[in-house]
């Protein structure tokens, strides 16, 4: 697409009204979705399904197998430890080894058929969103969006970014945990031993939480340049490998960059942020749902999954209007995308 067409598309999707110019990109990104109703409603369609089936599944079978399998971990822990409340903790365990182990085997592709379906669902919304986002209203459904050679690889890099962020964003939780662990096995280790130095355990203490505090900060900072990477990727014509780690390096330098560090700021959260601020929520659903069994259902629906499925949809879109605006206004060479970069060159040689 033509430079200039791209600038007025995004000038066109901008507020006249909008409070500050560096936030108003999530202004747009909640009216976005009304210029192209019918394929944004089965954008809404797909993550609601994607929402209440994984829920679903979640709540009335692998949060019993798991429980399961932690009372075991748990009682086998208590066992080896030989403290005062062992026995009281034992008789949870009821289930024998091979029944624990069989429990894992079922949660193991549950949540590998989570993780397909939950790929499918964030490259879907993010080729939504970019292809509004670039004033392209005549894909009126998800099928009409994917179908034909030109979709295809831009499907193809989307589903292949997808699948990369998830990799990581597994890696940066699983940092997360381990520095959570640490804390707690260092805590557990000087409360055992009297006669250890206290301002030794406070140093060492302290270390370990600013390592948490950072990783925690860095985990949220991350979850945005994730977002950002799937809607550079779905905006891109390019796919493969190369097309892969192009779009994570032009997330990381976007939201990196020192002159756009209110947007990135407000990309942190709505991206990382609000997803976290809608967990009381689903707190306080189950906590209905147990109370009422009867109502459970209805309390889950209208208490968790209607702000979810909104806050994963405003999330993504919020992405890709960032991503547009970023390139609408950029000049490096290297963040700017492949069809960007052959656009100008073209114009240049004419």
């Amino acid at each position: 697409m033509d430079p200039s067409t791209m600038a007025a598309t995004a000038r066109e999707a901008s507020t006249a009204g909008s409070s500050s110019p560096r936030t108003s990109f999530v202004a747009d990104s909640l009216i976005l979705p009304t210029r192209n109703g019918r394929l944004f409603a089965s954008a809404f369609a797909l993550v609601y399904v994607h929402t209440f089936v994984s829920l679903s599944v979640t709540v009335l079978y692998a949060h019993p197998l798991a429980t399961a399998v932690l009372l075991r971990v748990y009682s086998l822990v208590r066992d080896n430890d030989g403290g005062p409340g062992r026995r009281q903790h034992v008789v949870y365990a009821s289930e024998s080894d091979d029944e624990i182990r069989g429990h894992a085997k079922k949660l193991l592709p549950l949540y590998l058929a989570y993780l397909a379906s939950q790929l499918a669902t964030r490259a879907a919304v993010a080729l939504a969103a970019s292809a509004t986002c670039r004033g392209d209203r005549r894909p009126r459904s998800l099928a009409e969006l994917v179908r034909g050679k030109a979709a295809a690889g831009r499907v193809r890099g989307t589903l292949a970014t997808a699948a990369l962020v998830t990799v990581l964003e597994h890696a940066s939780f699983a940092a997360l945990l381990a520095a959570c662990l640490a804390l707690a096995s260092w805590r557990w280790w000087t409360s055992g031993a009297a006669a250890r130095s206290d301002a030794a355990a406070s140093f060492v203490t302290g270390y370990v939480l600013f390592l948490l505090l950072l990783l925690l900060l860095s985990h949220l900072f991350l979850a945005a340049v994730f977002q950002v990477a799937i809607a550079a990727s779905a905006a891109d014509e390019g796919y493969g490998e190369g097309g892969t780690r192009a779009a994570l390096r032009r997330a990381w330098r976007l939201m990196a960059e020192r002159a756009r560090r209110k947007e990135a700021a407000v990309m942190v959260l709505v991206a990382s942020l609000l997803p976290v601020a809608i967990s009381p929520v689903y707190a306080f659903a189950m906590y209905c749902s147990l109370r009422a069994p009867d109502a459970g259902i209805v309390a889950v629906l209208h208490g968790y999954l209607l702000p979810s499925v909104g806050v994963q949809l405003l999330s993504t879109v919020a992405a890709a209007v960032f991503y547009h605006r970023c390139m609408e206004h950029h000049h490096d060479p290297a963040v700017l995308q492949p069809t960007t970069k052959l656009a100008i060159a073209k114009f240049l040689r004419d």
